[in-house]
């Protein structure tokens, strides 16, 4: 009877233990980027003379006349014939990186991909394409297309 007691009051602990951790508040993603618009379109030449970086080199590029990102270059490779990517972490926001690829098509032509993001955020920017040669930096909230895996 003794051991049934023991036995209860042990598994009693172990479940007020685990609710109290379900019950632990999520961590709460700041927003970065709040005073920047949604969209920023930005020129194929700032995107190109960016690349031309070198590792350790400190960088500013302007997207628009407000939001200047600077940063430290951490990589710039060719990965593959077609594929050169770098990554710069960036001086004004801490633990946000900004990654640039230049992929090089088999028609000849240049495209741009990347985005500029922190894991401790809301948001994130991507770069996206539309009409020829035409880039833009999209805001993308994480909320709206992350599913939530904390239950």
């Amino acid at each position: 009877m003794k051991n049934l007691k023991q036995t209860i009051f042990a598994l009693f602990i172990g479940l007020c233990v685990t609710s109290a951790q379900a019950q632990q508040s999520k961590e709460v993603k700041k927003s970065l980027f709040t005073e920047f618009p949604g969209s920023i379109e930005i020129s194929k030449n700032t995107l190109k003379n960016t690349l031309v970086s070198t590792p350790g080199q400190l960088v500013s590029i302007p997207f628009n006349e407000k939001f200047i990102f600077t940063g430290k270059v951490v990589s710039n490779e060719m990965k593959y014939a077609d594929l050169q990517t770098m990554v710069i972490k960036s001086e004004q926001y801490p633990n946000t990186l900004f990654q640039l690829s230049k992929i090089s098509n088999k028609d000849n032509s240049i495209s741009y991909v990347g985005r500029i993001m922190n894991n401790e955020a809301m948001e994130v920017y991507e770069i996206k394409s539309y009409l020829a040669d035409n880039y833009s930096l999209e805001k993308i909230d994480l909320d709206k297309i992350l599913q939530d895996c904390s239950y």
